[in-house]
């Protein structure tokens, strides 16, 4: 690919350049993503990176399409069940930017090498060995790698970006200046530079470090102490140790082992387990594994819009564990 945009490209993403500039743009057009599976979640993620511009896109899903398929993707139709996913989607999803490279793989089966050409990794419907060893992989050869995944009316999302300077620029209204070093568990300013706009309008650029933990690291020690006080502790959605409880599982859909990983779970998160809802514990164990199409609609939007905007290095990223609660409607972030 070219380093400058076409004249075609910058018509096509006119709106997008206004939003986030020309060089973001360009720097979105010379990525190369993975992502993994093409359920409701990854469909939505598909849809909103390649519309956005991303210049290669590498689809890995060894799924068929089946019909629980059809209520939950708008990729694939009753005439593809028994298809494979990648099969079936590929030409829709080449037809909503056919500028984007787009290329399908169906065979799980693949050796560290395979994910070594990418820029970044987007996997969902993942079990608990699949995203470890995705996550070792990813950490090895400094790929930043985001899991996201659903329960029915609840998903989650988490982000490995390893380290992530952002830079943001922030209106100096004659007070001072940020100071260097650390403003949260994962973040800390490392520069401040101050910058005079013709109109005399002064302007602090500022770059924050952000810095994250693996998947499995956020599993085996996340914990609210520090980062909650006890009261906002007690008004913590459900949906956190359930989901954090599940990631734990090699099989979630064991009920001992499900309640056994949500009782540590909540110990270590310092919460209180006589404090869970029974009808959400009872739901959420009921719809593992369960696709909705307006939950994916939420998660999916949430990290195909973080994926842009670390590709684009446009704005500050997600750090690093979302949770989705369908029924309240609350996704709150956890900076564990």
């Amino acid at each position: 690919m070219a380093d400058k945009l076409s004249e075609d490209e910058i018509a096509l993403y006119d709106r997008q350049i206004r939003l986030w500039g020309l060089a973001a743009q360009t720097s979105m057009r010379s990525a190369k993503v993975l992502l993994v599976n093409l359920g409701s979640i990854g469909t939505e993620v598909a849809k909103n990176v390649v519309l956005s511009g991303v210049g290669h896109i590498t689809v890995l899903d060894s799924h068929v399409v089946t019909e629980q398929d059809l209520g939950s993707q708008f990729f694939v139709g009753e005439d593809d069940v028994g298809k494979l996913r990648v099969e079936a989607a590929a030409p829709r999803l080449q037809d909503m930017n056919p500028r984007v490279e787009l290329g399908f793989e169906h065979d799980e089966e693949k050796d560290e090498s395979f994910y070594q050409g990418f820029n970044l990794i987007i996997a969902t419907e993942l079990n608990f060995k699949d995203r470890l060893r995705l996550n070792d992989i990813s950490r090895k050869n400094n790929i930043p790698i985001y899991f996201a995944g659903s329960n029915g009316l609840f998903a989650y999302a988490f982000v490995d970006l390893i380290s992530f300077d952002a830079v943001d620029e922030k209106p100096n209204n004659g007070f001072s200046s940020p100071e260097l070093g650390q403003i949260s568990r994962n973040r800390e300013i490392i520069s401040v530079v101050p910058r005079v706009e013709e109109d005399d309008k002064k302007i602090d650029v500022i770059t924050t470090r952000n810095n994250y933990k693996t998947i499995n690291e956020v599993m085996q020690r996340a914990s609210l102490d520090g980062i909650l006080t006890k009261k906002q502790i007690k008004k913590v959605s459900n949906v956190l140790p359930l989901t954090l409880a599940q990631l734990k599982c090699e099989n979630p859909i064991n009920s001992n082992e499900f309640s056994q990983q949500l009782s540590i779970t909540c110990k270590q998160l310092d919460i209180e387990e006589s404090t869970l809802k029974y009808n959400y514990i009872e739901e959420f164990k009921k719809q593992q594994g369960v696709e909705f199409a307006p939950v994916a609609s939420v998660i999916g939007g949430a990290v195909s819009q973080d994926v842009i905007n670390i590709l684009g290095k446009s704005q500050s990223p997600l750090n690093n564990f979302i949770v989705f609660d369908g029924i309240t409607l609350d996704m709150p972030i956890f900076e564990f």
